[in-house]
């Protein structure tokens, strides 16, 4: 279970399409960005998000389900299994 400021960047990265940087999350939430990446790296070891040396961070798997969503992987994967399978002829 997040915290609620783990809650909030959840949905700040979510706002911003799944992909974030950190000075922009500090911002959003009026915080220090050295307070926030101290946050981060502690999602980032509960694979809650991925962070990457950029300084942007997206959200993983888990966090996908924190927050109560599928997955992009899973449903563009779907979404490309659809979209093949319609093409498919059948014998």
């Amino acid at each position: 279970m997040p915290t609620p400021d783990e809650s909030k960047i959840l949905k700040i990265i979510d706002a911003e399409g799944g992909e974030c940087t950190v000075g922009r999350i500090a911002r959003k939430m009026r915080l220090d960005p050295n307070y926030v990446r101290i946050i981060l790296r502690s999602m980032g070891e509960n694979d809650i998000i991925d962070i990457f040396r950029s300084s942007k961070v997206r959200i993983a798997n888990k966090g996908w389900v924190t927050l109560g969503k599928k997955t992009q992987a899973v449903s563009d994967g779907l979404k490309r299994y659809l979209e093949d399978r319609a093409k498919w002829k059948t014998f």
